[in-house]
């Protein structure tokens, strides 16, 4: 068995720690976006601009795919106009935040307040909606505006006025406290009215 010096085993470790790689502040990244199957062209349409960021983000997070690795594959995900559109901003893209962000701004610019509005009041719930898919559709549309803007009571009065008769005739608007009590009396309304 060989004996080294204290001082020998210094030089050793420091030998050993110099030609180690350096760690960077970020993981290493597990994986990329090439098996990836969702696919973004362009469309200048806030929803699908919304599902592609988050089907994005969820395959990101489940394959281990770091921002930086991220980034560079983002392009792979690109069709038609998109990918031009990236060509052209790829360089102001210095963070994967900072892509997500270009990408909303480009392709789903905010619509004003107003506007949303005017979509949630010209919607009523249609003669053979369900009431899931009617709140369902509502409650999309008050997301689309700014946060803490109105609280569940208020926008239960915006929706419970746009339901269909039968349901206001059998739910009184008093009785309801939250979106979920109101689904499970439309729900029982539903099996109970054929």
């Amino acid at each position: 068995m060989t004996q080294m010096s204290d001082e020998q085993f210094r030089i050793l470790i420091e030998t050993i720690r110099a030609l180690a790689p350096i760690k960077d502040d970020e993981p290493q990244s597990k994986g990329s976006f090439s098996n990836c199957p969702v696919r973004f062209s362009g469309q200048r349409d806030h929803d699908a601009v919304d599902e592609f960021i988050t089907a994005v983000e969820t395959y990101k997070e489940v394959e281990g795919i770091s921002d930086r690795d991220a980034l560079k594959g983002l392009p792979l995900l690109f069709n038609n106009i998109a990918v031009v559109w990236w060509k052209g901003v790829r360089r102001d893209a210095k963070t994967w935040e900072d892509a997500m962000q270009l990408l909303r701004d480009h392709f789903s610019p905010t619509k004003p307040s107003y506007q949303i509005y005017m979509e949630i009041f010209e919607t009523k719930q249609g003669g053979g909606e369900v009431i899931d898919s009617f709140i369902c559709k509502q409650r999309a549309l008050l997301a689309k505006l700014p946060d803490g803007r109105h609280d569940e009571e208020t926008e239960l009065d915006f929706i419970y006025g746009l339901m269909q008769p039968k349901y206001r005739e059998s739910i009184p608007r008093h009785e309801i406290k939250s979106f979920r009590e109101l689904l499970d009396r439309g729900r029982t309304v539903e099996r109970t009215r054929h």
